[in-house]
């Protein structure tokens, strides 16, 4: 089957706050890069500032820089957009989940498919 895991962000940019997102999601994109574990980080949007976020890593330890790294970005990021819902994909440790509980995401597992 697959072995990596990662998670969905849904949100809804803030009134007025389009370009404050647009920078803080460039500034966290490109620190991302920089991340070798981290395998997608893709964001989505549609014109009315829905905003969907896809992240997947190679494992758990390269989540956990993920999330740390995310943290010194999440009070910009968070006062442009208002996170709305965040789905955990994958076997992902408790320690890790614990990381988002105040998002109370739902955890999906593993359960037919592949990845390359």
């Amino acid at each position: 089957m697959f072995e990596t895991i990662g998670w969905i962000v849904e949100a809804k940019i803030r009134e007025g706050r389009r370009e404050a997102f647009e920078a803080v999601m460039k500034d966290i994109v490109a620190a991302t890069q920089e991340e070798p574990g981290t395998l997608n980080y893709q964001y989505f949007v549609s014109d009315d500032g829905d905003v969907l976020v896809y992240e997947r890593f190679k494992d758990a330890e390269a989540a956990h820089v993920h999330v740390t790294n995310w943290d010194a970005h999440a009070e910009r990021w968070i006062a442009a957009a208002e996170p709305t819902r965040m789905v955990h994909l994958g076997n992902l440790p408790d320690d890790l989940r614990e990381r988002h509980a105040a998002l109370a995401p739902l955890w999906l597992k593993p359960f037919g498919g592949f990845a390359r």
